[in-house]
């Protein structure tokens, strides 16, 4: 009599692909978080650099769009713009493969663009930056067919993107959600799910045993916020979400304005950073770079250094604001738009905090209070989930990092901020460029040779 099996053969795949999946969590977890923490190190090294010499800090972006259209695009041209376009259109493929050659001057464009002051932010180009090296190494493996398959390739692209995300926010769970989200939508797959969870949060596991902070600094106090505001936390839902609608539709103006795969690529750059430059240090030196100081600004209510050089007691403090999120969008998109290699998710958090303060100063809403941050958390939840489409990890991130006492106006903001602009978000925009499919012919290209 043929004894029973103790382990099914269900189980021993289940038990394979968890085995996988620690494996790749912790080499994702490990590679983002160290590249994350040396490359912000080097951007603050090289922001302190700047602006000790002789130069004014609106003449350094222009520098860095010639020295990415110089000498960076003519090496590898496909190194230009956000970084996670070529990361959904390359995943929605059947081949996964991320070229490394565009991955490593992808690199080198992000920090020169950053370093010098360019408009953006770091959660896009570095995303893609560690998912392109991630997938190489395990498609390194999956090509010697030991133990690693074509499906693995990809599951180390997604983790490599997950953990990316965990370590520039802190948020374990989010940062998972939002680098399977962003691609899939409403099919998001346990298969993919999973493996980027784990990745998130070994990640932010690494960078808390280490004491590394996260790139943003977000503090809230544990409290629950004044029932009364919620009709106007509904209207704020709407107002951002329609914001990040907004944002979505002047980016693909301006990247139609310039036209930047169609020729003259430096002078394009040039100019793009040259206008964003001088509009940013005339109205507030704080718009330029990544911006974090507007953030650590906003839970502090601190006016002053958002107004910037528009302060006075004639201007309200409610239309600076709005002026500053206006400029924010507009030099971000032609940053980006220009061809210069910037991240949408940093200038969409800003906007969000930013459309909270507006809110909760025009109802004279105290900063510091609970429900101050309330609205905080529903223009950053708002913000992210309508410009992007992803209200769970919107939901998510936004009460890991302002807490629970926030998860209403999180999850109702991002579930209305959704609805409001759920059919086009500012990567359809990108990827309709074609980013993916020309990485993935470049790649089909030198497989050929």
């Amino acid at each position: 009599m043929r004894l029973p099996a103790l382990i099914t053969r269900e189980d021993r795949i289940s038990y394979i692909y968890l085995v996988k999946w620690v494996l790749i969590s912790l080499v994702a977890g490990v590679t983002a978080s160290c590249l994350v923490h040396l490359f912000t190190h080097f951007l603050d090294v090289a922001a302190s650099f700047l602006d000790r010499t002789t130069l004014p800090r609106w003449v350094w972006p222009t520098v860095g769009a010639l020295i990415a259209g110089g000498v960076i695009y003519p090496f590898e041209p496909h190194a230009a713009g956000e970084g996670i376009p070529s990361y959904i259109q390359t995943l929605r493929q059947s081949k996964t493969v991320f070229p490394i050659r565009i991955t490593v001057g992808k690199l080198g464009a992000a920090f020169v663009t950053l370093a010098t002051f360019g408009n953006g932010g770091i959660v896009g180009p570095l995303g893609r930056v560690c998912a392109g090296f991630i997938s190489s190494v395990f498609g390194f493996f999956a090509g010697k067919k030991i133990f690693w398959d074509d499906d693995d390739r990809r599951t180390a692209a997604i983790c490599a993107m997950a953990a990316t995300v965990g370590t520039i926010f802190h948020a374990p769970i989010g940062g998972g959600i939002f680098a399977v989200e962003i691609i899939q939508k409403s099919k998001m797959g346990y298969r993919d799910l999973f493996p980027a969870i784990l990745s998130s949060a070994t990640s932010v596991f690494i960078c808390t045993a280490l004491g590394w902070k996260r790139f943003y600094h977000f503090s809230a106090v544990n409290e629950f916020m004044d029932v009364s505001y919620v009709g106007w936390l509904t209207l704020l839902a709407l107002l951002a979400g329609g914001a990040g609608g907004a944002y979505t539709i002047l980016y693909g103006w301006i990247s139609r304005l310039f036209g930047r795969k169609k020729g003259r690529v430096l002078l394009k750059v040039a100019a793009g950073s040259a206008i964003a430059a001088a509009g940013g240090w005339l109205l507030n030196p704080s718009l330029m770079g990544t911006s974090k100081e507007m953030v650590t600004a906003l839970f502090a209510g601190d006016y002053t250094l958002l107004s910037g050089n528009v302060s006075g007691s004639a201007v309200p403090v409610v239309l600076i604001l709005c002026l500053m999120l206006l400029s924010k969008a507009l030099f971000n998109c032609i940053t980006v738009g220009s061809g210069m290699s910037a991240g949408f998710t940093g200038p969409a958090v800003i906007m969000g905090l930013l459309s909270g303060a507006i809110a909760a100063n025009f109802l004279g809403i105290e900063p510091g209070t609970a429900s101050y941050y309330a609205f905080l958390a529903s223009g950053f939840a708002a913000m992210l989930a309508g410009s992007m489409n992803i209200p769970l990890a919107a939901a998510v991130m936004t009460t890991e990092l302002f807490g629970l006492d926030y998860s209403f106006p999180a999850g109702f903001s991002a579930v209305i901020g959704f609805q409001v602009m759920r059919h086009r978000t500012i990567y359809d925009y990108a990827v309709s460029d074609g980013v993916g499919q020309q990485e993935q012919s470049d790649e089909d290209g030198m497989d050929a040779s």
